[in-house]
């Protein structure tokens, strides 16, 4: 894959608030180097620091910048409209917690997040192609995306799992390959010929039984995607939580990475 010029992107999704997790991150990445960030969407949601992280996020000013799907549940609040069906109590009652402490620069942040970015050689998304609030979870969510690909790879989060799902065409269609990072560091080479969907995980509530912050820096020219998982102090989350009332499950969750 060729795109021009050759960037380092530090990439990052599922924030959700999540302040020492995004720090964490951000110091393990000015270590290693990056040329942009790719913001891949949920900056809020679930824990206390909302305006801390959309402060530090627009700090950033991502080149790319994906809505969430609890994005877009704050800005219908903010819109006088309901959260959304999909949304769970727990989901809504945090949300509107965190509307009134957001900054007007920092809804505005966030009014601006878009739903499906393109570039040359990759293109990124929350959820998927389909529909932007899916769960690309599974081969069979992955090959009923493979057909809107409209570049090689496509970023996306929602899911809060690093893993990707490569597709090399045969003469009997493709066959895929499913590849899922547990370890501290992994690089993955892209291969030439495969398509893919590729997501770094969370930075802000893991789900993959892995209590750390996960992030991705992509090499576009180079054809490489280095996954890193982060510690950050999950105590003073679960304090915080717990200070500002939010619901105890919030707090519980982050112990065991669910």
């Amino acid at each position: 894959m060729v795109s021009s010029p050759h960037m380092r992107y530090l990439v990052l999704s599922d924030v959700h608030a999540n302040a020492p997790a995004l720090e964490a991150v951000l110091r393990h990445a000015d270590h290693r180097g990056y040329d942009d960030v790719l913001f891949l969407g949920d900056a809020v949601g679930y824990y206390p620091d909302a305006e801390k992280v959309v402060s530090l996020l627009r700090s950033l000013d991502p080149k790319v910048r994906i809505l969430g799907n609890h994005d877009a549940a704050l800005l219908a609040l903010a819109d006088g409209q309901a959260a959304g069906h999909r949304e769970d109590s727990v989901v809504t009652e945090v949300l509107a917690r965190q509307l009134p402490e957001l900054s007007a620069d920092s809804l505005q942040f966030l009014r601006d997040l878009r739903d499906h970015v393109v570039e040359e050689g990759w293109e990124a998304a929350h959820g998927a192609l389909r529909s932007p609030w899916e769960y690309l979870a599974t081969v069979q969510n992955a090959q009923a995306n493979l057909p809107l690909l409209a570049q090689q790879l496509c970023l996306v989060g929602h899911t809060h799992v690093p893993k990707i799902f490569a597709a090399v065409e045969t003469e009997g269609g493709p066959i895929w390959r499913t590849v899922q990072f547990r370890q501290e560091r992994a690089l993955y080479r892209i291969p030439p010929r495969a398509r893919l969907f590729i997501n770094p995980g969370s930075v802000g509530q893991p789900r993959d039984g892995i209590p750390l912050a996960a992030y991705a820096l992509f090499d576009d020219a180079a054809g490489t995607l280095e996954l890193f998982r982060v510690e950050f102090d999950v105590v003073v989350v679960q304090q915080s939580v717990r200070s500002a009332g939010y619901p105890e499950v919030l707090a519980a969750r982050l112990a065991v990475g669910r």
